[in-house]
């Protein structure tokens, strides 16, 4: 199932006499429609930050060149709908018009994770994404765009689809058979920087697989937990605390690390378990799905299953694979 977004621009016809004269500039008006959209894998009927908008003009039959209509413009929330925070003039008749968009906007300073290809270079919206290694600092990064549209139209209900371009992965417990707490879950050896351009079939990635990326529970186990048990499958990590990793190949040294306190034989301490995350059953995260990892806890030892299913309500279609 697609997430969708409304674009409409209130417009009232130049040949009619009786309308007012138009101001100079005016703001876009955008409809959302989100009923479709698990932002961070969890449902939001309500996207909570800005969009991002550039938009192309250029002649009919052309391809687009430059976003020097609309770069980078921002979207923003008004009442129940949105508008841009700025006003733009209207664009020439007789000419074609694309609009393109990312979520979540970032403004184009140097300060976010997100960077755009510059104003001036041609081509369809390009962006550059560097992972935050604090789970909580990253982002549900969705691009988008509208059909080819006429200037000559009154541009109202435009409909730009919108598409997740990360994987999640999240935690929940098995068979864990010593009580105790989850400090940390970190995933190891990752690559963490790449570049995507929307119409592309995947991220371009950086060659180095150094990234990290790390949340901290704190989830205790009371006791013996079995997975099959009505109260079993327990989230440890998932919703806000969901792993939002650049689509790749799983690369051969990547690894999970969890740390696990616990008590034996008197003595509470912090124990390290890892597991190699690549397999032959998950070769790759891809981008739309939700990776579930369900670790087991048996002597110290990590084992884990993953369950994958699209990101969108209504096409979970599982996959149980052990390690």
């Amino acid at each position: 199932m697609s997430a969708f977004l409304m674009l409409s621009l209130s417009a009232c016809s130049s040949d009619d006499p009786a309308a007012p004269a138009e101001p100079a500039l005016k703001k876009w008006t955008f409809r959302f429609s989100t009923e479709a959209v698990a932002v961070r894998s969890a449902p939001e009927h309500d996207l909570s930050k800005s969009v991002g908008m550039s938009a192309y003009v250029f002649e009919n039959g052309a391809q687009p060149g430059l976003p020097d209509y609309m770069w980078n413009g921002e979207v923003v929330r008004k009442g129940a709908g949105w508008d841009t925070a700025d006003g733009y003039a209207r664009p020439a008749a007789g000419k074609s018009i694309l609009f393109q968009a990312y979520y979540p906007y970032f403004p184009q300073d140097g300060t976010g994770p997100v960077n755009l290809a510059a104003a001036t270079i041609p081509g369809p919206l390009s962006l550059e994404y560097e992972v935050p290694s604090d789970v909580s600092d990253q982002i549900d990064l969705m691009t988008g765009e509208s059909e080819t549209l006429s200037t000559d139209e009154e541009l109202k209900d435009v409909l730009v689809s919108m598409s997740h371009r990360l994987s999640a992965i999240q935690f929940v417990t098995g068979d864990i058979g010593l009580a105790g707490t989850v400090r940390s879950i970190s995933l190891k050896n990752i690559h963490k920087k790449g570049t995507y351009s929307l119409g592309d079939d995947s991220w371009t990635l950086e060659s180095a697989t150094d990234g990290v990326f790390s949340v901290y529970p704190d989830y205790v186990v009371e006791g013996v937990t079995m997975a099959g048990d009505p109260d079993g499958r327990q989230t440890i990590a998932g919703g806000e605390n969901t792993f939002m990793m650049l689509p790749q190949a799983i690369p051969d040294d990547a690894k999970m690390v969890i740390e696990y306190e616990a008590t034996i034989d008197g003595v509470k301490s912090v124990h390290t378990l890892e597991a190699k995350l690549k397999s032959r059953n998950i070769p790759e995260w891809q981008w739309g799905k939700v990776y579930t990892y369900q670790i087991s806890v048996v002597s110290l030892a990590l084992e884990y299953e993953v369950f994958v299913h699209e990101w969108e309500f209504g096409g979970q279609a599982d996959v149980n694979i052990k390690i």
